[in-house]
């Protein structure tokens, strides 16, 4: 028995109904496999040179006769994009994608069958359309992904567009065993810490997240998941549904970047939405509630189609978070926003919104989506990473270049974390091997004022409270005094409260020079002790010199 998305309950003979229904799509799907093999099998393919210009605010020196960014993995992985009714955000969105040598072919699923698309369409010669015989909802994506010729697959919907698809595919092709998503800092938090479902007694160690924003994911990964789906006993609208349940049957959790997004369509006039509305969300809700019972079952059962160990690296012991805003490094630090998801023991019985409320309760993730990692490699100066907790001997953030740099980069830290941080970390490079050493440096660091901060905090206060643990902390009359502050109308001394979440204008600009004769690609600076502040960076950047 299951509770439809409109709240009645259906009984569904599954002795009888569920082999006619795996029969007919698997019939479906050789159908299409033999149509997208004959308009797909005898094109020319072209790679155009990606675009490299940077955006104008970030500064990477004189790099015109260099290619920062890595041209490994050309023409491995095919574009997926389904098509309802948004045709001039997809014409966008492929103008976007088609430069990219990475995608072999942007395969377009049109589910409209009352549509016609074709080709010609597109200013792009690497887009093939395939006109669906019916509407096959969200599985489309990943039955056009089977089909494809490419060992890697991309995923993202029709409303939204990706910038940073060269750093996220640099990651993937390290850890091709992981999907690999993409997704700004509110929903971050959500799919790293609120739809996260592990219980280590029947190895479940799986986490939800959304494919449409920007997602990477092998082949074979896809075509397990059609085979997972034919052997559950899925109801045919969680078939439809596969955004729901692909991430969670994989049982790993997928390797998600944290960034900007930008939405092409305006959600509130937005008709073909198909999470809008609080009825959208309770939906998505219930098929993801459904797909982590599944997933449970599965494992309780010992079902040899669903993965039981955990791959490597682990969702702890990865560091790669956000992408630069110009798509040539990813920012590192193995400095995790929220506590160990581990300690919340999935139950079947529980659903999504009761897990969401007991994950916010014992740690609300505001202060992370507010300031996430993105915000130090974002190129500006007034936006900040901020760590939820004090800074601990080993912590570190860095930067992972993408590939093997032979030239003198100067790297910049821009940061509001006392002026004796710098002075007790280590700097350690590391080549493609990930095999850190440590090398000796010299860092020049100078105080820098906001121009737009207008408050009365001076440098001196702001250099005692950042010697504080990390609180709220209250400085005394005494304090304040010493620092030139006067009194109030009662002749007491004021006593602001001061927060590491607040800017008071004041940031320490530290500089120093990488230059390794044979190369490096990942940099990063390992703090030598137990601080009492957390990392408070603007800007972690780097250009060639």
């Amino acid at each position: 028995m299951f509770r439809s998305a409109l709240g009645t309950t259906r009984r569904v003979r599954f002795g009888f109904l569920l082999p006619a229904i795996a029969l007919l799509f698997w019939l479906v799907y050789i159908v299409n496999l033999f149509l997208f093999r004959l308009v797909f099998g005898s094109h020319n393919h072209v790679s155009p040179n990606e675009i490299v210009q940077p955006p104008t605010w970030v500064d990477r020196g004189d790099i015109s006769d260099l290619d920062m960014r890595p041209s490994e993995g050309a023409d491995m992985m095919t574009a997926i994009l389904l098509n309802w009714s948004r045709l001039d955000s997809l014409k966008e969105i492929v103008d976007h994608l088609c430069p990219y040598s990475m995608f072999k072919e942007i395969m377009i699923w049109n589910n409209k069958v009352d549509i016609h698309l074709e080709e010609k369409v597109f200013a792009c010669p690497k887009v093939r359309v395939f006109n669906s015989p019916n509407n096959m909802f969200f599985v489309a994506r990943y039955m056009a992904c089977a089909m494809a010729s490419s060992p890697y697959c991309y995923f993202q919907d029709d409303d939204w567009k990706i910038f940073y698809l060269r750093s996220m595919y640099a990651n993937f092709l390290r850890f091709p065993q992981f999907l690999h998503t993409d997704t700004n800092s509110d929903v971050w938090a959500l799919t790293n810490w609120r739809w996260c479902f592990f219980e280590d007694d029947i190895n479940m160690h799986a986490c939800f997240s959304w494919l449409g924003t920007g997602a990477m994911a092998t082949r074979d990964s896809v075509v397990k998941f059609l085979k997972q789906a034919s052997v559950t006993e899925m109801d045919p609208l969680e078939f439809a549904y596969g955004d729901m349940y692909f991430s969670t049957y994989l049982n790993q959790v997928p390797y998600q970047l944290e960034n900007y997004l930008k939405e092409l369509v305006d959600p509130a006039q937005d008709t073909a939405a198909f999470s809008k509305g609080a009825d959208g969300k309770t939906r998505n809700k219930l098929y993801m509630h459904k797909a982590a019972q599944r997933v449970w079952d599965a494992l309780t059962r010992k079902d040899p189609h669903f993965e039981r160990e955990e791959l490597h690296p682990t969702y702890l012991e990865r560091d790669v978070r956000s992408p630069c805003a110009d798509d040539r490094c990813l920012v590192i630090s193995n400095k995790h926003p929220f506590p160990d998801v581990r300690m919340f023991k999935y139950r079947p019985y529980i659903d999504i919104e009761e897990i969401e409320t007991i994950h916010t309760e014992y740690e609300n993730p505001t202060p992370y989506i507010l300031h996430p990692f993105s915000k130090a490699v974002d190129g500006l100066d007034d936006t900040s990473y901020k760590s939820t907790r004090p800074i601990a001997q080993g912590d570190y953030i860095g930067l992972d270049m993408l590939l093997q740099v032979e030239r003198k980069v100067e790297y910049r830290l821009l940061h509001q974390m006392g002026d004796q941080w710098i002075k007790n970390a280590r700097l350690e490079v590391a080549g493609s091997d990930v095999v850190y050493r440590a090398i000796p440096f010299t860092y020049n660091c100078k105080d820098l004022r906001n121009p737009d901060y207008s408050g009365q905090i001076s440098i001196d206060v702001q250099r005692a409270f950042l010697n504080q643990p990390l609180d709220n902390r209250v400085f005394d009359a005494s304090e304040l005094e010493k620092h030139g502050y006067g009194g109030d109308d009662d002749g007491h001394g004021k006593k602001p409260i001061m927060s590491y979440y607040a800017d008071y204008g004041w940031r320490t600009q530290c500089k120093f020079v990488v230059h390794e004769p044979l190369g490096f690609r990942f940099m990063r600076l390992v703090s030598g002790r137990d601080e009492r502040y957390p990392f408070v960076i603007y800007d972690i950047g780097w250009k060639v010199i």
